[in-house]
């Protein structure tokens, strides 16, 4: 395939809102990044994945079951109503920082650093964060100075909005069941101890200073400072495309091939048929080299080799296509409502 492909994924993002018992809003649902899909994708798209790629996904996957695990806790709590943003990723400054999870009460605002480690953790003479597991020791930041740095980043954007007077308290937050915590500080804990955190916190900051009204103006403020990070695939990880498993995968023994049979698909192995099924091998697309295909690129992926059933595929699928009948493309992006 000589054809050049790019990843040129759509900034756009859905919004999710997700209310609670109480008056308080998720305006922003802990879910899976476009790093964290394209990752996913590869583990079973790419022959012989790299120990650079296993780690990388690794680290995305823990992050999201960490944050995805917070809003029960969050639950837990009897105090007022708040309003959360979880990974979250500003910019101030031309630069970009990102918090784990960001909740806005009246009295204070808060920042979750989320550490979904196992083992046994502490801090060392030199401030590091040292994991202990097995016979294997792995050094990390310390994330107290990492929330510190989030803290300040976001006080000095806030301010520049008006927002210059409700303090910002930070939190590192180990979400791990089997996490050994060995760390005497009253600002890193376990996921079990957020609610009595929160509530001492609360009595911490007496003073109300945003209405709930002016408080979910400000997260539909943050929340459209949003912007999510892309992995460039092919530039970031020096993948080779000779190493992608193309096609359809049968999704019952997937990474089995299935074969285009009578308009249809059906897997050689356990006979499963189904129309449909390369909807979800061009969403792998989208992810691994954009949102833009041609009939040729349609071919190679799918393992068609057919050019009037690739362009029947395309026009059952009414994507919207731009350029002359050489040069045409087919925005993929519709298709993303189907992800599954």
């Amino acid at each position: 395939m000589n054809e050049a492909i790019f990843l040129s994924l759509h900034s756009d993002f859905f919004v999710i809102l997700t209310r609670r018992g109480d008056d308080s809003l998720i305006l922003k649902p802990p879910q899976k990044t476009k790093s964290l899909l394209q990752l996913e994708i590869l583990q079973d798209r790419y022959l012989e994945v790299p120990p650079d790629i296993v780690d990388a996904f690794g680290r995305e996957l823990a992050g999201y079951l960490g944050e995805k695990s917070l809003p029960y806790y969050m639950n837990l709590t009897s105090l007022h109503s708040h309003y959360d943003l979880y990974n979250l990723r500003l910019e101030h400054n031309r630069h970009h920082f990102q918090m784990d999870g960001l909740f806005l009460f009246s009295n204070f605002l808060l920042i979750i650093e989320v550490k979904h480690l196992i083992g046994k953790i502490m801090l060392n003479d030199a401030h590091q964060l040292i994991q202990s597991k097995d016979t294997e020791e792995k050094v990390y930041d310390n994330p107290i100075m990492q929330a510190a740095l989030q803290k300040e980043q976001l006080h000095s954007l806030l301010s520049k909005s008006g927002y210059h007077s409700i303090p910002i308290h930070t939190l590192v937050v180990f979400t791990h069941k089997k996490v050994n915590l060995s760390i005497d500080h009253p600002d890193i804990i376990t996921s079990q101890l957020l609610p009595f955190r929160l509530k001492k916190l609360s009595k911490d900051f007496p003073n109300h200073i945003l209405t709930m009204d002016q408080l979910l103006t400000l997260g539909k403020e943050l929340l459209a400072l949003h912007s999510e990070k892309n992995l460039n695939l092919l530039q970031d990880t020096h993948i080779d495309l000779r190493n992608i498993r193309r096609g359809v995968f049968c999704p019952k023994c997937k990474p089995i091939v299935m074969k285009r049979r009578h308009g249809g698909w059906v897997c050689p192995n356990c006979n499963y048929k189904n129309r449909d099924c390369h909807i979800y091998a061009l969403i792998d697309f989208i992810y691994l080299f954009g949102e833009f295909i041609t009939n040729r690129q349609l071919r190679w992926f799918l393992l068609i080799d057919s050019e009037y059933t690739a362009t029947r595929i395309l026009k059952d699928l009414g994507l919207k296509a731009e350029g002359n009948t050489k040069n045409r493309r087919y925005n993929l992006l519709p298709l993303l409502k189907f992800q599954r």
